[in-house]
Order: C-alpha cells, then structure tokens, then sequence
C-alpha cells in the first residue's frame, strides 16, 4: 500500500522533506458516528482517546482524523491518491508518490 509506505518512511524520519502527515490523536469526542464499539482510555495522563476492537480481539487506534473531525480514517488509505476525506486533509500534506530522497 502506498499510503502506509510513506507514512511508515515519513514518520520514522526515513526521508529528507517528508512530513509525517499524522498531527491529530484520535481523542474519544472526534467522529462521533463512527466507531460505536470504541473504548475510551487516557493518554499521557491528559486526555481520553478511543481504540476499536478488530476482528482478532486486538484493540487499534490506527485512525486519522481528518480536519473536520467528523470522520476518520484508517492509516492505510492516508497519502494513497484518493481523497478519503471530505476535506481532502488526508492527502494535503502528502510529498510521498515517490519523490524522496533517501537519507545518508
């Protein structure tokens, strides 16, 4: 998947000019329709966020919020091309589709 290539690389520090696209944690209030089986937890001792649970029993927070919060997002469909977002945020601060630079 090219969306989770490049947020994999762009977030790890991987590339030169790369910005990691993930700037809001998914606290409980955001996508408020989505997600109904969410489970709240605290971060950082601050704030609640929520996680899902997946099909293996395994609990997830693998979402982006998108700019209206309203929606979200799973990681995988971030920088893939195609605006998952109603606001296009998913894909406005991609510089992945392969024009990197690998560090030295």
């Amino acid at each position: 998947h090219v969306g989770e290539q490049y947020l994999y690389t762009s977030c790890t520090n991987k590339c030169i000019s790369s910005p990691c696209p993930l700037r809001n944690i998914p606290r409980y209030e955001v996508c408020p329709r989505q997600y109904h089986n969410r489970i709240g937890t605290i971060a950082n001792n601050e704030y609640l966020v929520f996680f899902t649970k997946s099909y293996e029993n395994i609990y997830t927070n693998r979402y982006f919020v998108c700019d209206d919060k309203i929606k979200c997002i799973d990681y995988s469909k971030v920088c893939d091309l195609t605006n998952d977002c109603r606001d296009g945020s998913d894909e406005e601060i991609c510089t992945n589709h392969f024009k990197m630079q690998q560090k030295v």
